[in-house]
């Protein structure tokens, strides 16, 4: 059986190789396994010709082995530490979002090409290898520059996090079907940030949770450090009730 390599980037990161292609995978980690109980999950697809020398592959072909009654392995744990910033930019593929009841949507990386010029707030939920919900009047580009740099004293090698929706109503008040804690916070830090000689990036959160995570997303998720960014765009609503019907009913549906 060939074995894949996967990265779970949702709540926490882990390097793991399967035998199982991406939706039985994605299945499995979602209602397959009593492990994680409940809750969405997201992993990338890792190219299989993945070299390091960090990550201990040599003998993979030994430990990931089908079952005594020829099943295939489910999952083989590889690492569970610091697997973001270990990894090629350039191994990552498609990224899965997989919802509570394991319906599955791909999203294949497409270029950024940055041309946000406007200074404007924006709502990030970085996601591995942290996971504050933040207020930031950088553009994602100039985000990841920020996050990864090593001037910075808060610093990471690389950064994956999402771009959130923060519609308002008439009145300036976040949209009503906005699943967001504390909706008058949001706003205040995302207006703080335009304020000149102020801080460029506010913390709204250091333990982020709300409902329906997948239907907040806006312009969708990035992965960059200071050599590039990948964009993996998410799609508009049309496509995603025409398309991914099902998918996105559960996305709704999801509590998380």
């Amino acid at each position: 059986m060939d074995i894949r390599f996967y990265m779970l980037c949702y709540r926490y990161e882990a390097l793991v190789a399967s035998h199982l292609n991406p939706e039985a995978f994605g299945r499995y980690m979602a209602i397959g396994t009593q492990k994680l109980t409940r809750g969405n999950v997201m992993f990338f697809e890792i190219d299989r010709r993945l070299k390091s020398s960090y990550f201990k592959l040599d003998d993979i072909e030994e430990r990931c082995v089908p079952h005594a009654d020829g099943g295939p392995k489910r999952s083989k744990y590889i690492s569970i530490y610091r697997v973001l910033e270990h990894l090629p930019l350039e191994s990552f593929g498609t990224l899965h979002l997989v919802t509570a009841d394991g319906r599955i949507m791909g999203l294949n990386a497409t270029p950024y090409a940055g041309t946000e010029s406007l200074r404007a707030a924006h709502l990030y939920h970085e996601l591995c290898p942290v996971s504050p919900l933040v207020a930031s009047a950088l553009p994602p580009r100039e985000f990841v520059d920020f996050m990864t740099d090593e001037a910075n004293p808060l610093h990471v090698p690389r950064i994956f996090f999402a771009d959130l929706l923060a519609d308002r109503d008439e009145s300036g008040h976040l949209a009503g079907f906005l699943p967001y804690h504390d909706p008058m916070h949001v706003v205040n830090c995302m207006e703080e940030v335009l304020l000149k000689g102020k801080k460029n990036t506010k913390t709204i959160s250091r333990h982020p949770s709300h409902h329906g995570f997948f239907r907040t997303i806006n312009r969708g998720f990035y992965l960059g450090d200071k050599t590039g960014i990948k964009w993996y765009r998410f799609p508009e609503r049309r496509v995603l009730e025409i398309e991914h019907s099902y998918w996105w009913r559960s996305a709704s549906e999801s509590l998380s």
